[in-house]
């Protein structure tokens, strides 16, 4: 047995009602109401695989009963939380095929959120579908450097309807592994190359690293600065192709608690920030739409030992 479900392509909440009409070419029943075209889908009844669950998290409840009638009318299941706060005793309990997630609150706190998903469920870090006004320059940042799915607010069942079957169709969906930022390669790093026994006395410069991506080559220098206490980072994005544009690149720096400083690149893709250094830290750099690559700084004990003598000297 077959029930049809209809989609609007220009939703709004009054649009889930059966239209009357005729079939078109593909013998899919369709109306037309100005511009706006019905198209059926079906599901199969009753259902021969186990129903997915999905988690809706921070929706606003006229949108997240939308999505809920929806998703019941599917033969889908899921859960509801409104505060985020609850995320982790929810993933500890249950699992889920997908997230619907609204992201539209501070750019701090949708970090968080992303990250303890991310750790706690790493099958769900490319299944994440973003909804909500996500205007915030730090959200847009966001949604780009974890790679989700962003939905509009125009037309968002048939968007979500389509992801979902995107993401979930395949019966290897399941075992995928989440999609992660790439990782640029270490080609240098100063610490490796002690310095010659005769200045192993004097004050010890600046840690020197350089990172390949392809043909892009990101160098830094990191030091411990006496004057603020705080430690100095600069460095510089190279195109070898020189075919990318290397200017007003975004840099970050994240810990594990998420974004601790930020900036961009000059016109000759030099970039610096100073800032309290955590105990491991990585940066984040943009070097195309939806495109960022991972520098994994390691451990900074060295940068933490000379802090400690600078305070003693002090």
């Amino acid at each position: 047995m077959f029930c049809p479900i209809y989609f609007n392509l220009d939703f709004n909440e009054g649009s889930l009602g059966p239209p009357r009409g005729g079939l078109d070419g593909r013998g899919r029943r369709t109306k037309t109401v100005g511009a706006r075209k019905h198209v059926s889908m079906t599901k199969a009844e009753p259902p021969s695989v186990q129903r997915r669950k999905i988690l809706l998290a921070g929706i606003a409840p006229a949108v997240h009963s939308l999505i809920s009638t929806f998703l019941s009318t599917m033969g889908w299941t899921y859960t509801v939380i409104q505060n985020n706060g609850e995320m982790p005793a929810v993933l500890e309990r249950e699992a889920f095929d997908a997230l619907v997630i609204d992201l539209s609150r501070s750019h701090a706190e949708a970090e968080q959120t992303i990250r303890r998903i991310k750790q706690m469920r790493p099958s769900l870090g490319h299944r994440m579908l973003v909804i909500g006004q996500v205007s915030e320059p730090e959200i847009v940042e966001l949604v780009e450097r974890y790679d989700l799915i962003q939905l509009s607010q125009e037309g968002l069942l048939p968007q979500l309807w389509a992801s979902l079957q995107e993401l979930l169709a395949s019966p290897r969906s399941r075992e995928l592994p989440s999609r992660g930022m790439p990782v640029a390669r270490m080609i240098f790093d100063s610490l490796r190359y002690p310095m010659p026994a005769g200045i192993r006395g004097s004050s010890p410069g600046p840690r020197q690293l350089a990172y390949q991506h392809k043909k892009t080559i990101i160098d830094l220098s990191i030091e411990f600065t006496d004057r603020s206490g705080l430690t100095s980072l600069a460095g510089q994005v190279l195109d070898g192709e020189r075919k990318s544009r290397i200017d007003n690149l975004p840099v970050l720096l994240v810990g594990g608690t998420g974004t601790l400083a930020r900036t961009t690149t000059n016109q000759s893709g030099e970039f610096q920030m100073e800032c309290e250094f955590p105990e491991d830290a990585s940066l984040e750099v943009r070097l195309g739409e939806r495109f960022w690559v991972l520098l994994p700084l390691g451990k900074m004990e060295w940068a933490t030992k000379r802090k400690s003598n600078w305070r003693t000297e002090t």
